[in-house]
C-alpha cells in the first residue's frame, strides 16, 4: 500500500531521533507489528495511539497527521493546558467514562476540572460532598 503523510512522519520522526521500531515501541507499550502497518501505511492508529505518539514525539496532532507544521503559539501555559487536557482525557477514560460523554463536554467543563484536581485532597472531598448535597437537594 502506498504510504500516506502519517506513515511518512512516523518514518520521519523515529529516524530523527535514531530509534528503532523496537525501541519506539517498547517506550510506548505498543505492539511493533502495529507500528510496523502503521509506518507502511497498512493501518491507521486509533485516537489514543496518535495522542500517545504526538505526546512522545512533543509535535501537534495536526504535524503528526498532515505532517505540515502549525504556526502555533508555543507558551509554556499553552502546552501545560494541551498537556493537562490529554492528562484529563485519558484520566476519563480510564474511570471507564465514555468517549461520546467526554466529547460533550464544554471548556467551562474541562476548566472545572483542571481546577478541581488543582485542589488539595481535603479540598476535594469537601467539593464532592457540596457536589453530592446540591445534586440531592435539586432533585426533591
Amino acid at each position: 500500500m502506498a504510504k500516506n503523510r502519517l506513515s511518512l512522519k512516523l518514518l520521519e520522526l523515529r529516524q530523527e531521533r535514531n530509534l528503532t521500531q523496537k525501541e519506539l515501541c517498547a517506550k510506548l507499550n505498543i505492539s511493533r507489528t502495529n507500528y510496523s502497518y502503521f509506518e507502511n501505511g497498512r493501518r491507521v492508529p486509533d485516537v489514543d495511539t496518535l495522542l500517545l505518539i504526538a505526546e512522545f514525539y512533543g509535535v501537534s496532532l495536526d504535524e503528526l497527521v498532515t505532517g505540515s507544521h502549525s504556526v502555533v503559539n508555543e507558551s509554556k501555559e499553552d502546552t501545560t493546558a494541551y498537556d493537562l487536557g490529554i492528562t484529563l482525557v485519558r484520566h476519563l477514560q480510564s474511570k471507564h467514562i465514555p468517549v461520546e460523554s467526554i466529547m460533550q463536554l464544554s471548556k467551562a467543563d474541562f476548566d472545572f476540572l483542571s481546577d478541581y484536581k488543582k485542589l488539595s485532597e481535603d479540598n476535594q472531598s469537601e467539593m464532592r460532598y457540596l457536589m453530592n448535597y446540591k445534586i440531592r437537594k435539586q432533585n426533591q
